[in-house]
């Protein structure tokens, strides 16, 4: 990262990335020698991504693009259906797939890394690597931590505008708007990664406390045309947001239950984040965060977040809330917890605004900027998918943390969160408790 309180560490920024992604390696692929089945994202490779694929292999090198049983755009099919034309089925198409998701980790990884030192990003390395969402899209074909890792590398191109140290702006808009293409042709959602260097100029102005300049913004902003009109193309192609065979399932109109639904995630996986800085937990109980609380839980009342099948499942937090009660279609467990991830962020920028590192802010405001609007795009997804959310949660979160703590950074919070996440992915992936 661009501005970096102690920069030039090089070997130490390969030993976390390197070791994060060592520790990846090896879990995902003891998964995938193990052949385990049964699992979402194994139904999903199953059913649909290996039969979109074969499909594409057969049809290359002119596949027909206006309806397939996918509901994204089709750049990971295409590329892997290359490699099925060529032969390489099979043990290739996973350590391909593989491949992404070890690279989603050490991007991710050397990220921090460049802020925090050695054992803090190594941490979150792993709790990123461990998570049971991205072990499992390491495991099996699907197209999430490809779509993950172009996300990560468009901010990073970003970050320097953010921080105010990009030498060339422009060539970092221009990085982004390739890196956000991509990745909205991967997954159509990823529009909004074509916005990062706008929200960028925005998270500069915030960290220097004045307004940003308009023609910065409108400079910025067109980092936006490629992405948008890719994904105008296929909503032209399609007749819609999603394949004509996914419509039904996946375009059925916006989810309000995602915003509650991310800042429970927050509530978990931001707050573990947000412990790696120091006077985080003390900010819990300052009065700004519990009147964020109280209104964030009123919020969080005024949208159904019950389990309901196809509307609202399909994670670790709705597996629970299923068996708790949900009086009024009002979940006993996603609405406090929504309540805690709005204290969590108020208690993040209490210490931000404490901050004289200015490089510092910005990147830690780029990164809630972000966040907001990955819920923002999720919230139009009819289906409010866990495995969707949680990895980008906890990449912005430490990514925010990071910007805030630098050296000051504490290992032991993502050392106990990837902790947890590997004792998830232990029933999510490995199918122990199945």
């Amino acid at each position: 990262m661009s501005g970096d309180r102690v920069p030039g560490d090089a070997r130490g920024i390969r030993t976390a990335a390197l070791g994060a992604a060592a520790v990846h390696a090896i879990v995902a692929g003891a998964a995938i020698l193990a052949g385990i089945e049964g699992t979402s994202e194994w139904f999903d490779q199953k059913d649909y991504h290996l039969p979109v694929i074969e499909r594409f292999a057969a049809e290359l090198p002119a596949p027909v693009l206006s309806d397939y049983r996918s509901a994204t755009t089709p750049l990971y099919h295409l590329l892997m259906a290359v490699f099925e034309r060529v032969g390489a089925g099979g043990l290739v198409l996973h350590a391909v797939n593989l491949a992404f998701g070890i690279a989603l980790v050490a991007v991710f990884t050397r990220f921090v890394a460049r802020r925090t030192g050695v054992l803090p990003a190594l941490a979150a390395g792993c709790m990123l690597g461990l998570s049971p969402y991205v072990l499992s899209s390491s495991v099996w074909l699907t197209t999430d931590n490809l779509a993950s890792l172009l996300l990560v590398l468009a901010f990073a191109s970003s970050a320097g505008i953010a921080c105010g140290c990009a030498r060339m702006p422009v060539r970092c808009g221009a990085w982004a708007a390739l890196w956000s293409l991509l990745a909205a042709g991967v997954r159509q959602i990823m529009l909004y990664t074509a916005a990062f260097p706008a929200a960028a100029v925005v998270a500069r102005a915030c960290a220097e406390r004045r307004l940003p300049a308009i023609g910065s913004i409108a400079a910025a902003s067109l980092a936006i045309v490629p992405s948008a009109a890719l994904v105008a193309a296929f909503v032209v192609a399609w007749g819609g947001l999603v394949p004509p065979s996914f419509r039904e399932y996946h375009g059925g109109g916006a989810n309000p239950a995602t915003a509650p639904y991310v800042l429970a995630l927050v509530a978990i996986w931001g707050s573990a984040a947000f412990c790696a800085v120091p006077g985080f937990v003390r900010g819990l109980f300052a009065p700004r965060a519990l009147i964020a609380a109280g209104l964030a839980l009123v919020a969080a009342c005024a949208v159904p977040t019950n389990y309901v099948v196809h509307v609202r499942f399909g994670g670790v937090l709705w597996s629970v809330a299923a068996r708790l009660p949900a009086p009024f279609e009002r979940s006993l467990l996603i609405v406090p917890l929504a309540a805690v991830g709005a204290a969590a962020i108020v208690s993040y920028l209490s210490v931000w605004s404490r901050s004289d590192d200015r490089a510092g802010r910005g990147v830690g405001a780029f990164a809630l900027l972000a966040l907001f609007g990955m819920t923002l795009a999720q919230t139009a997804n009819s289906q409010c998918f866990e495995r969707y959310m949680q990895p980008l949660v906890v990449v912005f979160c430490t990514i925010a943390a990071a910007a805030i703590a630098g050296r000051n950074a504490r290992a032991w919070p993502f050392a106990v969160a990837a902790a947890v996440a590997h004792g998830l992915s232990a029933f999510n992936v490995f199918r122990l408790g199945g």
